[in-house]
C-alpha cells in the first residue's frame, strides 16, 4: 500500500513538473511569437476593419457583464473598472490615434448571469451596435461563450474576468486576458506555505464543478505536489451547490492543516459561514479564490471570517508604476474619490482592460484592426496592475498574484513580501 501511495505521489509530481515546464517554455517562446505567417495572415483576413471616418469621434466598446443574478457582485465591479477608465480617459483628452483623439463610449447590457442571454448580448452589440471592440464579461464560462462568437465575427476582445487556461486552448487569434490564468492562480500561496515555520502538511480540497473553480483546482493539486503538500480530500461538487455540510463534515475526518475552496463570492460566503459552524473542524488555514479578497466579505460572513485568506490577482500596496494611472495609489484614489471605497482587484483589472486597448490603440497610426492586433501581441509594459506580456495563447504571462488575510475585521495584504503591509497569521486563531 506504501509503494502504491509513493507511486501516486510521484506520477503526479512528475505531471506537475511538466506542465510547469511546458507553461515556461511558452513563456520563454512568447518574444519568437511561433505562429506561421500563413496562420497570422488567415487570422488577419477575419478582422472587422475599423472605420476611420473623417468625422468620427469616438471610440465604441461594448460588454456584456451581470448586473443581476448569481454574479451580480462580480459584475458591479467589472462595470465600475470600465466606467473609471472612461471616464479617466475622456477628461484627459481621449485616446490619440496618429493625430486624432476619440472619446471613449462604452455600451452595457445586462445578461443577468445566463449565458444564453450573454451570447445575444455579444451578438447584438456587433452586429447591431457594430460597437469597434469588446470588453469581456465575469467568469471563465461567460467569456469562453463570449470569446467563440468574437472570433467568428473577427472581433477583437481583452477580458478582465475569465482566467480559465480552456479560453486560451483553442485556435483563437483576437481573445486577449489581462489576467493570471487560473492553473497558475495558488503557485505564490504555496511559495508562502513552504516558508511557514512548521511548513503545512495536508490539505483538503473542494470546487464546485465550473471551468474556471475546475482550472484553479488543478493547479491546486500541482503546485501543492511540488511543494510536497498531500491532498487528503478532494471533491468536485455540483456548481449550484449550496449546501456545503456534508463535505465540511468529511473533511473534519481527515483533519486537513489547509482547507482550500475555488469558487466564486456567493459559493465563499456561504461555505464560510457553513464551515464556522462545524467545530469538529479546525484548519490552520483556510484559502479562498474569490472570497477574504472582495470589501463585503467581512461583512457578509461575520467576526468569524478573521484568519481566512483569498488568492487576488492585485493588491493596492505594490510597487508598480506605468502609464495612464500612474501607481496603485494614484488609482486608489482616482477610484475611492469616484465611488467612495477602495477598489477590488476586479475593478482594478477591469480598468486594467481598458488600459492595454489604449496603450495598443495610442501605438497605431490610424485606425486599423491589424495594428490594434499586432501592438496588443507584442505588448510588454508595466502598469498600475502589473505586468502585461502575451504569450502565443493570448494569456497574461508577465502578471503575479498576490495573497490578502482577514485580520482584525480588515483585508490586510500578507504577500508578495515587497507588497505586504502585515505578516500571515498561521495557524489561524479560532
Amino acid at each position: 500500500m506504501q509503494k502504491k501511495m509513493l507511486l501516486l505521489f510521484c506520477l503526479t509530481l512528475v505531471s506537475g513538473i511538466s506542465f510547469i515546464v511546458v507553461s515556461f517554455q511558452h513563456e520563454s517562446s512568447n518574444q519568437d511569437r511561433p505562429i506561421t505567417i500563413n496562420e497570422v495572415a488567415a487570422a488577419e483576413q477575419k478582422l472587422t476593419p475599423l472605420a476611420d471616418l473623417a468625422n468620427r469621434q469616438a471610440l465604441y466598446f461594448g460588454a456584456s457583464i451581470s448586473k443581476t443574478g448569481h454574479f451580480r457582485v462580480e459584475g458591479q465591479n467589472v462595470i465600475e473598472g470600465y466606467d473609471l477608465w472612461q471616464e479617466h480617459v475622456n477628461k484627459n483628452g481621449g485616446i490619440k490615434v496618429g493625430s486624432k483623439s476619440y472619446q471613449v463610449k462604452i455600451k452595457y447590457y445586462d445578461d443577468n448571469s445566463q449565458i444564453d442571454k450573454l451570447k445575444e448580448n455579444i451578438t447584438k452589440l456587433i452586429v447591431e451596435d457594430k460597437v469597434d471592440f469588446i470588453l469581456g464579461s465575469f467568469s471563465s464560462g461567460f467569456n469562453l461563450a463570449a470569446s467563440k462568437i468574437t472570433e467568428e465575427y473577427g472581433k477583437i476582445m481583452i477580458e478582465s474576468g475569465g482566467a480559465s487556461d480552456s479560453i486560451f486552448t483553442r485556435n483563437q487569434h483576437f481573445t486577449f486576458a489581462t489576467q493570471t490564468s487560473a492553473s497558475w492562480w495558488f503557485k505564490d500561496f504555496f511559495d508562502m506555505a513552504s516558508k511557514l515555520d512548521p511548513p503545512p502538511k495536508t490539505y483538503a480540497l473542494l470546487t464546485p464543478d465550473k471551468l474556471f473553480t475546475r482550472s484553479v483546482a488543478k493547479g491546486v493539486q500541482i503546485w501543492a505536489a511540488s511543494r510536497n503538500i498531500k491532498e487528503i480530500y478532494f471533491e468536485v461538487i455540483d456548481a449550484e451547490t449550496s449546501n456545503f455540510t456534508p463535505y465540511l463534515l468529511a473533511m473534519a475526518e481527515r483533519k486537513p492543516d489547509i482547507i482550500i475552496l475555488t469558487s466564486h463570492y456567493q459559493d465563499a460566503v456561504t461555505f464560510s459561514r457553513q464551515l464556522l459552524r462545524v467545530k469538529e473542524l479546525n484548519p490552520k488555514a483556510i484559502v479562498m479564490t474569490i472570497g477574504p479578497s472582495e470589501i463585503n466579505f467581512v461583512n457578509d460572513v461575520g467576526a468569524g471570517a478573521d484568519g481566512m485568506i483569498g488568492v487576488t490577482q492585485w493588491v493596492a500596496e505594490s510597487s508598480f508604476r506605468g502609464p495612464v494611472f500612474g501607481t496603485p495609489t494614484d488609482y486608489v484614489k482616482e477610484f475611492t474619490a469616484k465611488y467612495g471605497q477602495p477598489p477590488t482587484y476586479q475593478d482594478a483589472q477591469s480598468s486594467a482592460t481598458g488600459v492595454i486597448y489604449q496603450l495598443a490603440l495610442e501605438k497605431c497610426d490610424a485606425l486599423d484592426a491589424r495594428e490594434v492586433l499586432k501592438n496588443i501581441r507584442q505588448l510588454n509594459v508595466e502598469t498600475f496592475y502589473g505586468k502585461i506580456k502575451y504569450d502565443v495563447r493570448g494569456m497574461n504571462i508577465g502578471h503575479k498574484m498576490a495573497l490578502v488575510q482577514i485580520q482584525q475585521g480588515r483585508m490586510v495584504s500578507i504577500w508578495p513580501p515587497t507588497a505586504a503591509d502585515h505578516s500571515v497569521i498561521y495557524p489561524r486563531l479560532r
